[in-house]
């Protein structure tokens, strides 16, 4: 009984050693079970996003920045209506604006390095064109214009935007 007791405590620790080598192996195949399903469900996620650029984006207000974060153009809806495209420097000085009134007149806008308005082109209500160059002061130096009557007007300001000079 002596030695059928030892192969039994030897059968006994093969087995045990059989049964740890499979557990073993049972933990890796639940672990490649699981890392499979969630790569599968990833390819899954992602061949449902599209990656095909969008014909519309929507909304009220856009605005561009460059690489540091600074604000340098807006475009944007006006609660009366207006619409406007704004660009900047790099000091954040409004250099240019393009707008279109509530009223549907457009108008474009330059600005100096100091932020003031020195050309303006814009259309009046009744489709009329207009120029006007100004000063480094903010006055009205140069006016071209066609008003309402259909005649073509040319003016000169003075340094203190009183007229100096205009045809007719």
């Amino acid at each position: 009984m002596d030695q059928s007791t030892g192969e039994l405590i030897e059968r006994l620790s093969r087995l045990e050693m059989q049964q740890a080598k499979l557990q073993r192996s049972n933990k890796h195949l639940r672990m490649m079970t699981g890392a499979i399903v969630l790569v599968c469900g990833a390819l899954i996620t992602m061949a449902q996003t599209s990656s095909v650029v969008p014909d519309t984006v929507e909304a009220q207000q856009f605005l561009l920045r460059d690489s540091s974060g600074k604000l340098r153009g807006a475009m944007g809806v006006l609660s009366d209506g207006a619409v406007g495209l704004n660009f900047s420097d790099t000091n954040g000085r409004t250099r240019l604006t393009v707008d279109l009134a509530a009223n549907g007149t457009p108008g474009v806008d330059l600005y100096d390095q100091d932020g003031k308005v020195r050309a303006t082109m814009a259309l009046g209500d009744a489709g009329e064109p207009g120029l006007g160059l100004f000063g480094p002061n903010g006055n009205l130096r140069t006016s071209l214009d066609v008003p309402a009557a259909k005649t073509p007007g040319l003016a000169f300001y003075k340094d203190d935007g009183k007229p100096g000079w205009g045809v007719p």
